[in-house]
């Protein structure tokens, strides 16, 4: 009789499962009298269970709440107020500053020649990516080119190769020198006629010839001794030349020497860095300013896409990971299909990309901040956050030359577990002993940090660092219950948790983490996303003033 009197009152329809859970949030309840919270979290597990469209959910849960912002068309109502902020006029600077910003392949291709043994009449090829298709479909998916082949010739379209010579004394193709392959556009569906010329004159190579041309090229004009290239990657094709048959072919040693030369970045390289921080840095800030309790985790996401595509970057360097309330504990949530209930932080992990050329991926950033919806933390929430805020305090003081992500982490670990100490959810044991006994990694099951550049988790060694290394500086505290109810039974880490608290005062908050880019320097750390605040108190300064300035 309740479920009935909800469906009733809501005048929606649902199917059994909806019903099921409808009924076990308002059993004994009348309809009037069932709170706003138990009838959202009721629609919301429909919704997760399939029950409901995402249409009808949105419908019933602003029937329920009557909190008409949750509807996507009152978001779009904030964008004049976004373009009228001023906003727009920082992205145009933005992308004046990204325009006087050139990526010069020449200087990875010589970086790379300069590492690789000289074998003679020696020469690189690497083969662009394949476009690809949606799984029985006709319809592509958005192109990224692979980084190397971004990292040594900048060209952002599939279906190339690139020729590198690596012979000082060569007269055909020098060491450095770069040899792309390119195919022929298509004016009909693809809109590109550009000659051989327009393709020497736009990208940074030595020479430019059609795709087809490869094998030709290849054996009357380069005839290589030696092949560096990829595993698993065929660069003749179904007729391959004489010279694929005399040649020796490595595939071992090029994905290596490429990663010595891609870990430390390039002047060149860190003017896009710093662009693509800065972009993130804006993308970060408007959602901050404009996405508030009751709002939806897709309402923040669609936001940052937007901006960062408005600045001039087309890509986000991975899917954004958006999640209020529990979902901010999954380290790779990226459903973002949860209403921002009220009191509880948004836990957003995601930065933009930014290519040599206006639509092309590249160069990443990856910045990670928990705020809370209502602009204040929670007492609980900000002691958490606090703690993690000094423990990447420390991490970011160890991104020095000649340190690790090992030395790194073990002096954030120790600003950790102490921080834990000292708000009680830790207790009866010294820093040493909780640390002998990974107590810590019950709260942070990941690592501290990676390498950042043209991938997310970029290529190269870390150990020792180096001067022009980019690393990710991202501790965090979670509260989950598949760790914390095994380690509550177990002798050696039972004795060091205080359950009582952590129960009834933190396991409902999910997680926290923060995350900045470090470029490491001879003269000590370089913070490119410090322009976003990072500590509790600079979050709710900034939220205040901004929201603010809206009213």
């Amino acid at each position: 009789k309740a479920t009935v009197s909800v469906l009733y009152w809501l005048n929606m329809r649902a199917t059994l499962a909806g019903l099921a859970l409808l009924a076990s949030a308002c059993v004994a309840q009348d309809a009037k009298s069932a709170g706003v919270d138990e009838k959202v979290a009721a629609l919301q597990h429909a919704f997760d269970l399939g029950a409901l469209t995402q249409r009808e959910f949105r419908a019933a849960v602003s029937r329920v709440s009557g909190l008409k912002k949750h509807l996507p068309a009152d978001l779009a109502k904030q964008l004049p107020e976004y373009v009228d902020s001023g906003l727009l006029n920082r992205a145009d600077a933005i992308r004046d500053q990204y325009a006087k910003v050139q990526h010069v392949p020449s200087d990875g291709r010589n970086k790379l020649a300069a590492l690789m043994p000289n074998e003679g009449n020696s020469v690189a090829v690497l083969v662009a990516d394949k476009l690809e298709l949606r799984t029985g479909s006709d319809t592509e998916i958005l192109f990224r080119q692979e980084s190397n082949f971004i990292y040594t010739s900048g060209f952002d379209h599939p279906g190339a190769k690139l020729v590198i010579g690596l012979d000082p004394s060569s007269t055909v193709i020098p060491s450095g020198k770069g040899w792309l392959f390119v195919p022929k556009g298509d004016p009909v569906w693809v809109g590109r006629t550009e000659t051989l010329d327009d393709y020497r004159k736009k990208y940074d190579v030595d020479d430019v010839y059609w795709i087809e041309d490869f094998n030709n090229v290849m054996d009357q004009s380069v005839h290589p001794d030696k092949v560096f290239t990829f595993a698993n990657v065929d660069i003749w094709g179904d007729h391959p030349p004489p010279c694929a048959e005399t040649a020796e072919h490595d595939t071992t040693s090029l994905r290596y020497f490429l990663g010595l030369a891609r870990v430390s970045k390039t002047d060149k390289e860190m003017e896009l860095m710093r662009v693509a921080s800065l972009i993130a840095v804006e993308e970060h800030k408007t959602i901050m300013t404009h996405i508030t309790c009751g709002m939806w985790e897709s309402d923040a996401e669609s936001l940052f896409r937007y901006v960062g595509h408005n600045y001039g970057a087309r890509f986000q360097s991975y899917i954004p990971i958006v999640g209020s309330g529990p979902n901010s504990a999954a380290l790779h949530y990226n459903d973002n299909d949860h209403i921002i209930a009220q009191d509880s932080w948004l836990l957003v992990d995601a930065a933009a990309e930014l290519g040599p050329t206006r639509n092309g991926g590249g160069y990443t950033s990856d910045i990670t901040r928990t705020w809370p919806c209502s602009g204040v933390y929670t007492p609980q929430q900000k002691a958490i956050y606090d703690v993690v805020y000094a423990a990447q305090n420390q991490c970011i003081e160890h991104a020095v030359v000649g340190g690790s992500l090992s030395k790194a982490t073990s002096h954030s670990d120790r600003a950790l577990v102490q921080g834990l100490i000292n708000i009680g959810i830790l207790k009866d044991g010294t820093v040493d002993e909780m640390i002998s006994a990974r107590v810590q990694k019950l709260f942070m099951p990941h690592g501290l940090g990676h390498g950042l550049g043209l991938d997310v988790h970029d290529v190269g060694s870390l150990s020792p660092f180096v001067d022009g290394n980019v690393i990710t500086c991202e501790p965090g505290i979670y509260f989950y219950p598949s760790l914390l109810d095994p380690a509550y039974e177990n002798p050696s880490t039972s004795k060091f948790l205080n359950k009582q608290l952590i129960e009834s005062q933190y396991i409902h908050l999910g997680g926290v983490r923060i995350e900045d880019v470090i470029h490491i320097t001879a003269n000590g750390p370089e913070n490119l996303s410090k322009d976003l605040p990072r500590s509790s108190d600079e979050i709710q300064a900034f939220m205040y003033a901004a929201r603010a300035s809206r009213v």
